[in-house]
């Protein structure tokens, strides 16, 4: 509550001791996962700031929904797409917004309104998904979209009791030639502007950061020892794993996880189903993408090379094998992989196994 007294919670002083101790927890989870190897302690603890990092930024500096502020700035998580750009807003239901935007060069935007949150007890839940292949678009590819409670002519994307963030994806087909498009986002209900500093919120984010960071590192870890018990075969992810983390409803989840020497290929062929959108990558142990801006780390299907009969076969090595569809490990003995389906009525079964690179000439 706004109006609680300084007495009903501890000094601020202790409450950072507890946010700094949860910190060291999580840097103890990372140390253990990541064995004696230095290069992936090190991605690690780089992975433990960067988590640090955009959570305080969201709960501090773009916490009030009474003032929303989109964000692109977001963290590698659970083999973050490539081909998407992220962004986010915190919103209430209390509310009513309006955003525009244009298509630019997106092939589709997704916008999601979601409550709960990662590393909460209750999880990432979606409150309201709506994709641009369901709105209204202009000729010159601009449109708005109501957000609210209240059901509203045209694009309307509808608010739980508990919603409080927005999530939207922009997908570039070729990202490191394509830009995304600006995203306004507005109150339209009026409001007071943005109070100061609340001492017992500000104590309340300290609190839930600490606990989301370390909760988050823990699942994401779950996520990667899931993986790793199939390894070297794509299969769809475990139900259990997306409860905490709900997405786009329309995509199915495949997932693997890879172990290579420095002569071995991890080949994965299937024949693409119909459908909106497809894209397999390869992360890091922990789950976060690779350097896709200078790397090639992920196919879909508007890059991939195609055999005759429609089969695409993707490679994974440590080095350039010289045949199409090859994904740079970028220095990485080993990590996750994610094959993903929009919009598919059938999901293929993706045939997978380790060879001696030289045997792919």
């Amino acid at each position: 509550m706004k109006n609680e007294t300084s007495a009903a919670r501890p000094p601020i002083g202790e409450i950072w001791e507890a946010f700094c101790d949860q910190l060291k927890a999580a840097g103890r989870d990372v140390l253990a996962e990541a064995g004696e190897d230095p290069f992936e302690q090190a991605e690690g603890f780089r992975y433990l700031t960067r988590l640090t990092r955009n959570f305080l930024k969201a709960g501090v500096e773009e916490s009030d929904p009474a003032a929303p502020l989109v964000s692109t700035e977001n963290p590698k998580i659970g083999l973050d797409n490539p081909d998407y750009v992220y962004g986010r807003a915190r919103i209430a239901p209390a509310f009513e917004y309006r955003l525009r935007s244009h298509m630019g060069d997106a092939s589709m935007i997704s916008f999601g309104a979601f409550s709960g949150g990662l590393g909460t007890p209750k999880g990432l839940i979606r409150d309201g998904y709506l994709s641009t292949d369901q709105m209204e678009i202009g000729p010159d590819g601009s449109f708005e979209l109501a957000l609210s409670r209240e059901r509203r002519t045209g694009n309307w994307l509808p608010l739980g009791p508990e919603t409080n963030a927005l999530q939207i994806r922009q997908t570039l087909l070729e990202r490191n030639r394509q830009r995304p498009s600006p995203v306004e986002l507005t109150r339209v209900d009026g409001g007071d502007p943005p109070a100061p500093l609340d001492p017992a919120e500000f104590a309340r984010t300290i609190e839930r950061t600490g606990m989301t960071v370390a909760a988050t590192v823990r699942v994401f870890l779950g996520w990667t020892r899931s993986f790793r018990d199939h390894v070297h075969e794509v299969r769809p992810i475990d139900p259990n794993l997306l409860a905490f983390a709900q997405g786009d409803p329309n995509t199915s989840y495949n997932y693997s996880y890879w172990n290579l020497g420095p002569d071995e290929a991890f080949l994965i062929e299937f024949i693409p189903p119909v459908c909106e959108y497809w894209n397999l990558q390869i992360g890091n142990h922990w789950l976060e993408s690779l350097d896709f801006e200078n790397r090639t780390t992920h196919v879909n299907h508007h890059t991939a090379v195609r055999k005759e009969d429609g089969t695409v076969r993707v490679v994974v090595a440590r080095r350039d094998p010289g045949v199409p569809n090859w994904l740079d490990t970028a220095g990485h003995a080993r990590g996750g992989l994610a094959l993903r389906f929009v919009g598919a009525t059938e999901i293929p079964s993706p045939v997978s196994r380790v060879v001696p690179i030289e045997s792919l000439a």
